[in-house]
C-alpha cells in the first residue's frame, strides 16, 4: 500500500475472493475487522464494495468436498448484489481486457486476471485481498489483507461515513 485509505464519498472496494473466505471461514482480528468493514457500509445508492461473479465458482470448491451446505448457503446468498456489494458479471470486454492483462504481465494467474479487470471495469480505487503475489494495476491499488490493514480500513470507513 502506497500511503493512507482514502475512503471518499465515490471510492469503491473489489474484494477479491480470499476476502470471503477470511470473513466466513476463519476466526481472528481479521475477520472480526471484515465483519466490522461490512457492517459499515452505508447504504449511499451504489454499493462500496465490488466482486466478481467468478468469486462465486472459486468460493463454492472446497464447500461442496466437504459438504458444507451451510457454507454454500452464504456464498450464494452473498455473491447477489446488495446495497452493500455489487457482484459484476464476467462478459466478454472483463475476459478481453483480462487477457491483455495476462500479456503484459506474464506471472499473473487467469483468475487473477479476471478479477483484477473486474476492479478496474467497476472503478474500484482499492483492490482487497490475501495475495501477496498480486501487484497493483495503473487503475487499481492493492491492498493485501492483515491486521493492522484491516483496522486501518474499518477506521477509515467510521471516518466516511
Amino acid at each position: 500500500m502506497s500511503g493512507a485509505i482514502d475512503l471518499g464519498a465515490d471510492c469503491r472496494i473489489y474484494l477479491d475472493t480470499n476476502v470471503f473466505v477470511e470473513m466466513f471461514e476463519r476466526a481472528g482480528p481479521v475477520n472480526k475487522a471484515l465483519t466490522q468493514m461490512l457492517a459499515l457500509a452505508d447504504e449511499r445508492g451504489v454499493p462500496r464494495f465490488v466482486t466478481s461473479e467468478l468469486a462465486l465458482a472459486e468460493l463454492l470448491v472446497k464447500p461442496i468436498e466437504q459438504s458444507r451446505h451451510d457454507l454454500i448457503a452464504v456464498y450464494d446468498n452473498i455473491t447477489v448484489s446488495n446495497p452493500f456489494l455489487e457482484v459484476v458479471p464476467v462478459g466478454r470486454k472483463i475476459l478481453a481486457d483480462a487477457a491483455l492483462l495476462r500479456a503484459s504481465q506474464k506471472s499473473i494467474k487467469l483468475p487473477d486476471a479476471i478479477h483484477l479487470t473486474t476492479a478496474a471495469h467497476a472503478g474500484c480505487r482499492y483492490f482487497l485481498t490475501a495475495d501477496r503475489r498480486l501487484k497493483a494495476t495503473a487503475q487499481v491499488e492493492i491492498l493485501h489483507l492483515d491486521d493492522a490493514l484491516s483496522v486501518a480500513l474499518v477506521e477509515a470507513l467510521k471516518n466516511a461515513n
